[in-house]
C-alpha cells in the first residue's frame, strides 16, 4: 500500500472516530459545514484526502486538534467504551478493500486491527471487517459508513447477505440468491439494479457471510 492511501486510511478512521465520540454524522458535515454528500462519503471511505484548510475546518467543529486527524491513532478510544459499558470484544482484520483475483485475501490490504463486539461470534471461526460504501443495502439496515463483519466463508444459502467477488476484481456486499443455475447478487434497494453471474462463464467468489453491523456502537446480530 503507497503513502498516499495510507495517509488517506489513516484521516478515514481518525474522522470517523470522531463523529462518533461527537455525536455527529456524515449528514451533520453535510449540512452544518456546506459539503457535498459525494465529498464527505469520499473521505469516510478513504477515497480521498482533503487539504488542509478542510482538515483545519473540520478539526474545529469537532473541537479537537487538526493532529488528531491526521495523525495515526490505535482504536484504543473504542476498546475503551467497550471496556467502560463491559462489552467484551475481539480484534478483526479491517479491509479497506478485498482482492479475490488471486483467489484469497491479501494481508497488504489491512488496514488495521479494529475491536467488534464478540456478542454472537464464535471463537473457532475468522472474521474481517468492512466499511459500508453506498445505499445499495439500505433496505437491509445497512447505511453508508456503518461497519459490517462478516465471518469467512466460501459458501452461502440462498437469501443470506454476504461479501461476494466477481470478474470486476471488487468485493461487494450483496444478497446471494440461485435460481436456475444463474446466480443474483441483489441489493436491498430499488434503485439499484442487481448483479447477474453465470457460473459457467464468469467467477465469482464467496469471500464472507454477515454477522454484524455496527451503527455507533450499537449493533445487530
Amino acid at each position: 500500500m503507497d503513502s498516499k492511501q495510507q495517509q488517506k486510511n489513516i484521516f478515514s478512521r481518525n474522522l470517523r472516530r470522531h463523529l462518533r465520540l461527537c455525536g455527529k454524522t456524515q449528514a451533520d458535515l453535510v449540512n452544518d459545514l456546506k459539503i457535498t454528500s459525494s465529498t464527505v462519503s469520499d473521505w469516510v471511505n478513504a477515497k480521498k484526502y482533503p487539504r488542509m484548510d478542510k482538515v483545519q475546518m473540520l478539526a474545529d467543529y469537532l473541537h479537537i486538534y487538526k493532529s488528531d486527524l491526521i495523525e495515526d491513532k490505535s482504536h484504543s478510544d473504542d476498546e475503551k467504551v467497550y471496556n467502560d459499558i463491559e462489552v467484551s470484544y475481539v480484534k478483526v482484520p479491517l479491509y479497506e478493500a478485498l482482492c479475490c483475483g488471486n483467489g484469497g485475501f491479501v494481508d497488504d490490504n489491512i488496514i488495521d486491527m479494529i475491536p467488534v463486539p464478540s456478542k454472537g461470534l464464535s471463537k473457532s471461526a475468522k472474521y474481517f471487517a468492512q466499511y459500508a460504501s453506498g445505499e445499495s443495502m439500505k433496505d437491509a439496515g445497512i447505511s453508508d459508513g456503518d461497519l459490517l463483519v462478516f465471518e469467512k466463508v466460501n459458501k452461502v444459502d440462498d437469501g443470506v447477505i454476504g461479501c461476494f467477488c466477481t470478474d470486476t476484481n471488487t468485493a461487494t456486499c450483496k444478497k446471494y440468491k440461485e435460481l436456475n443455475g444463474i446466480i443474483m447478487l441483489q441489493p436491498m434497494n430499488a434503485d439499484f439494479d442487481p448483479i447477474v453471474v453465470d457460473p459457467l462463464n464468469s467467477n465469482i467468489r464467496c469471500l464472507g457471510k454477515l454477522k454484524k453491523v455496527i451503527k455507533d456502537f450499537n449493533w445487530e446480530d
